[in-house]
């Protein structure tokens, strides 16, 4: 006779999945609240504790901890059945196992004993014994694994070794995740000496960098992503999800009414406003050319006059806290606009990158007070804090090499990526034409010469400020003080590679 041990905290379909298996001729044991479930349900199925003799302890944490439980999984067919006739114990062919949520609980807010508890144990234990013995046992730990294992055992009697194989593969998965979520609930290093990944699978992409390259999206349990809600417009993909999420970053970085618009993971166009849509018109005014397909991002809900300016343009996706039921009335006739809501409150800890074989990992670059204290060398009056501040903000938005130019609350200029920094400072004035005219760059690295001061002054840019580090730093306040230039150091750089 074949065997299945059931015990699930999530009960969506194991009713079918059980009366399925009791009408297959299977013999099913369980466990608790599954036993009272199934039972309820008119299935026939045995209390575990018939096998075991013994009740369950401490008060339910110890239930199937018992030897004549996992011989019956652990047994290998081949080798191990006459010991388990002398033990008296029967094997299982089945093991159908979910675990108690502690991420849910984690969200919940529950923490101490409470949080403690929901740590899943026994089930754990059930799940990787299984999928050890996959040889023989089948082990499911998905609701959507019930119904094609249920059709191969109504077909075959059996799953088939491919299957036993996979559903091992996706049991071990998320008991690893499991794990992982765990440790970094209760994890105090910053760096530990493990890093175990807690993603899982959020969606499938529509493709990766390319059509020809699949791509899915996985996050943490975690992660303000899973709050993620795309309310209208095709599906997304590789690129659009990098670019909305550069975006994000860079609009959480803003107290401030803020929206940026980004081509390629680079802002093209950012601005403060009074409003959400004059901060809008103001991001669009920076490089309109470059903001047709962009992505846009605001930390602050799209209302109506927000939306009737948005639609003007051709966008690829629309980042924000919220919209208004106005607001998606008058977007929803643009079908292949992506509106993504997020909210804007919170943030991962850490940020990084695979690479070939490996995964580098950082803190993530964020702002303190100390990013805005200045040393100037040559102290314009008066001093532009609201130019400044966007102005460094911006260039830590853009890739390394990076220069960014802002002028009366709004990017008017910028490049990234180039492998010369004077060459980012020419191409970010060259940009902004007239507009970089009285207006403040930044840059997100030191200057190594003083040609940067230079291109900025030729293009009558009023103040720069970078940071120190350069062995020329003398030289270049010099030649700063000798154009007559504002120019101050500031303390921290802003890489982004």
């Amino acid at each position: 006779m074949k065997r299945a041990l059931i015990s699930v905290y999530e009960k969506r379909g194991i009713e079918s999945f059980a009366r399925g298996l009791q009408e297959a001729g299977w013999e099913l044991y369980s466990t608790g609240g599954t036993y009272r479930f199934l039972a309820g349900e008119g299935i026939k199925v045995k209390k575990l504790e018939e096998l075991t003799g013994f009740e369950k302890l401490l008060g339910g944490r110890v239930k199937t901890l018992h030897p004549a439980v996992f011989a019956g999984i652990l047994a290998r067919r081949d080798s191990d059945a006459r010991e388990m006739e002398r033990m008296g114990f029967p094997s299982f062919d089945l093991v159908v196992v979910n675990l108690y949520p502690f991420t849910d609980a984690v969200k919940k807010g529950l923490d101490g004993e409470e949080l403690i508890e929901m740590i899943d144990i026994g089930g754990v234990a059930l799940i990787r014994a299984a999928a050890k013995n996959h040889r023989w046992v089948t082990v499911v730990t998905h609701p959507e694994d019930y119904l094609p294992v249920l059709e191969e055992i109504q077909k075959y009697g059996h799953t088939s070794p491919e299957t036993r194989k996979r559903l091992a593969a996706k049991a071990f998965a998320l008991t690893s995740f499991y794990d992982a979520s765990i440790f970094w609930t209760f994890n105090q290093e910053k760096l530990p000496a493990f890093f175990p990944a807690n993603f899982a699978k959020y969606q499938d992409l529509r493709y990766g960098e390319n059509p020809h390259q699949e791509a899915a999206f996985y996050v943490s349990p975690f992660s303000l992503w899973r709050e993620m809600v795309v309310l209208q417009g095709k599906k997304l993909s590789f690129n659009n999800i990098a670019d909305l999420a550069a975006a994000w970053e860079m609009a959480m970085d803003f107290e401030e009414t803020f929206c940026a618009i980004f081509k390629h993971q680079n802002p093209c166009g950012a601005a403060l406003g009074e409003t959400p849509a004059e901060a809008y018109r103001k991001a669009l005014e920076g490089d309109p050319q470059s903001a047709f397909g962009g992505i846009v991002a605001l930390n602050r809900e799209v209302d109506v006059e927000t939306a009737e300016e948005m639609k003007k343009t051709f966008l690829e996706v629309i980042v924000a806290p919220s919209f208004s039921a106005e607001a998606r009335e008058i977007l929803k006739k643009k079908k292949n606009l992506r509106l993504v809501q997020i909210p804007f409150q919170r943030r991962y800890p850490y940020e990084g990158r695979l690479v070939e074989g490996g995964m580098l990992v950082q803190e993530r670059d964020s702002f303190t007070e100390e990013d805005f204290r200045i040393d100037w060398v040559v102290k314009p009056e008066p001093v532009p804090w609201q130019d400044i501040r966007l102005a460094i903000k911006i260039a830590k938005a853009l890739k390394s090499n990076s220069a960014a130019l802002a002028k009366e609350g709004m990017m008017v200029g910028g490049c990234g990526g180039q492998t010369s920094r004077v060459e980012a400072v020419r191409i970010a004035c060259s940009r902004a034409g007239e507009r970089a005219r009285d207006a403040v760059l930044a840059s997100d690295g030191f200057f190594p010469f003083p040609d940067s001061i230079e291109v900025a002054h030729s293009h009558g840019v009023a103040v720069v400020v970078a940071p120190g580090g350069s062995r020329r730093d003398p030289e270049v306040a010099a030649r700063a003080r000798e154009l007559g230039i504002g120019f101050g150091f500031i303390s921290r750089r802003h890489f982004r590679h």
